[in-house]
């Protein structure tokens, strides 16, 4: 993957954020966008250490398993920007975002640019109407699966302990908007309320 160049879209009070990916002939697929320690007491971002957390992350995402009715993260699947990793605690902090393809995608697109007839080339779009940060537990166990190279499909899994400094090595050199720790956004599987799993998700 090339350096991108990136732009917001700000139409009746949503932000979208997009990334225009160099090197692509006629892409307008849109898209928004560690630690080098391996061990467990690596950490990076806004959840580094306790502290930080409790002062970068709202009081209502702390990190801990939800008992409310109104959980950090429904258990699922959701698309997400990595803005913190702490492998000593095992949280990770995040951006929520919509990641949106098919018909949804070419719908918004045409609704933030009615000018435009032919839509959008690669059939994905990323809208980030809300900045706020989230906080949750990553299981012991949790599973990393990221991409070998930027720009490449081939994926690798990695534990949560090496994920700081992989992404590290990853981005080096890359325009990353803050507080994200990677130009990709990933998708969390969360479970009762904790992580188990991390895929990165391949922009061409």
């Amino acid at each position: 993957m090339k350096r991108g160049n990136m732009w917001t879209l700000a139409v009746g009070g949503t932000a979208v954020l997009a990334l225009a990916l160099a090197g692509t002939t006629g892409c307008r697929g849109s898209a928004t966008t560690g630690d080098t320690a391996t061990g467990r007491s690596a950490s990076v971002g806004p959840s580094s250490d306790s502290t930080t957390a409790a002062t970068t992350t709202p009081a209502a995402t702390t990190g801990e398993p939800s008992t409310n009715s109104s959980p950090v993260l429904a258990d699922g699947r959701s698309a997400a920007y990595i803005t913190g990793l702490d492998t000593t605690h095992n949280t990770v902090t995040f951006d929520l975002i919509e990641f949106l393809t098919g018909d949804a995608a070419q719908a918004a697109w045409k609704k933030e640019h009615p000018e435009d007839p032919n839509g959008l080339d690669n059939d994905y779009m990323i809208v980030n109407n809300n900045k706020t940060l989230r906080t949750l537990p990553v299981a012991a166990s949790a599973q990393c699966v990221v991409l070998k190279t930027l720009g490449g499909t081939d994926t690798k899994t990695i534990s949560f302990a090496a994920f700081p400094a992989f992404l590290t090595q990853q981005n080096k050199g890359m325009a990353l908007t803050p507080p994200n720790l990677a130009v990709l956004p990933f998708w969390l599987t969360v479970q009762h309320g904790t992580v188990i799993k991390f895929e990165e998700q391949f922009l061409p």
